[in-house]
């Protein structure tokens, strides 16, 4: 099963994983990493590490927030380190909860692919639409 991390800015990562957790129940080789005010770059970079070793998965997809961020930036660093890595910036609900079941016996690089086009097909708005008067039928009285 491929492990998924979410990480990112403050409590970025924690707060998506609540809804998740909210929505779907508590999900196995799921991690989150913060990258708090007190914490360096150095620190974070150890604190995915960290993740992805203790998940020991087959492959690992992980979610950031900020393209070109701290978190961002890190997880693209250990991918150029390790060829079973793949990273998201941008993350949005839709995207994780679309590949959250389907983890098994599924290409990273796939799962990856069907992750962005979610994620990029529900950033939706609302627009109210303008009923068109009806004409009111003539009954003759």
């Amino acid at each position: 099963m491929i492990a998924l991390i979410i990480a990112g800015h403050g409590e970025f990562a924690k707060g998506l994983n609540s809804v998740i957790e909210l929505v779907a129940g508590k999900q196995e080789l799921v991690e989150t990493v913060d990258f708090l005010e007190s914490d360096s770059t150095d620190d974070l970079k150890n604190n995915i590490k960290k993740a992805i070793d203790n998940m020991n998965a087959e492959g690992t997809l992980i979610f950031t927030d900020i393209p070109g961020g701290s978190p961002f930036k890190m997880s693209v660093e250990l991918s150029m380190e390790n060829e079973g890595i793949e990273v998201i910036a941008g993350t949005n609900i839709p995207m994780i909860m679309e590949i959250l079941f389907d983890r098994e016996n599924v290409d990273l690089v796939e799962l990856k692919e069907r992750a962005m086009e979610t994620g990029k097909k529900q950033i939706v708005t609302f627009e109210m639409k303008k009923k068109e008067k009806q004409e009111l039928e003539d009954d003759g009285i």
